[in-house]
């Protein structure tokens, strides 16, 4: 009976330190990435920056394009807690609102803060799929959820304000998804030194310039 209770006991600890040293290497990988490129960043090097063992890099998280991809979800949530985008509180909240013009300036400031923590590693995995397969096909399957995440925007929009006449649902979503893409952010940002509010901004009255009927304006 003592032996059942210890082990229960070992097994949260057992599983923050994995948390922890997954997180450890997700962090040094990151830094890796942003640094070398996917190509030049090795598993070698990967294990050596997080200061373990290349088993413990393929145990802990998995090979080198597994690694990316979870550089890259940290980096699209802020944080390595397993809650989805859309259950956070701020999406949350969003979704609660129910002014149109109100939910399109609370989207942008979350568009604008995924985008400052994800541009980088975006831009790293968008090179990467051109080398590896296994990245590649990552890579479409973030297209795909980025496209489904407008889709549901564009839903959840729609039934709190009337589309413009002629931008049907299917647009409006192809719209969204083309501007929440992070090589957006990352041009405008990055490249082409705009603040962080001033892409909000433009975010935000761009989109709005599509969704909102005149009835809004």
């Amino acid at each position: 009976m003592t032996e059942g209770v210890n082990g229960n006991e070992a097994w949260p600890r057992r599983r923050a330190r994995a948390s922890a040293t997954r997180a450890k290497i997700l962090h040094a990988a990151s830094e890796l990435f942003l640094r070398e490129g996917y190509v030049a960043a090795t598993m070698p090097a990967i294990a050596d920056a997080a200061g373990v063992s290349r088993a413990t890099v393929f145990n802990s998280v998995g090979g080198k394009a597994d690694v990316l991809k979870g550089c890259y979800d940290i980096a699209v949530v802020g944080d390595d807690i397993p809650l989805p985008i859309y259950a956070r509180p701020e999406m949350k909240a969003m979704f609660a609102e129910p002014d149109p013009r109100a939910t399109i300036t609370q989207y942008a400031a979350i568009i604008a803060s995924i985008g400052a923590r994800v541009s980088p590693i975006y831009e790293v995995f968008r090179a990467a799929a051109g080398a590896d397969p296994q990245v590649r096909a990552m890579w479409t399957q973030i297209q795909d959820e980025r496209h489904l995440g407008a889709t549901r925007f564009a839903e959840m929009f729609s039934a709190k304000s009337a589309l413009p006449n002629g931008l049907s649902l299917s647009e409006a979503a192809d719209i969204i998804w083309a501007l929440i893409d992070n090589s957006l952010y990352h041009r405008l940002v990055i490249e082409r030194s705009w603040a962080a509010d001033r892409f909000e901004r433009w975010f935000a009255t761009t989109l709005c310039a599509h969704m909102l009927d005149e009835q809004h304006d």
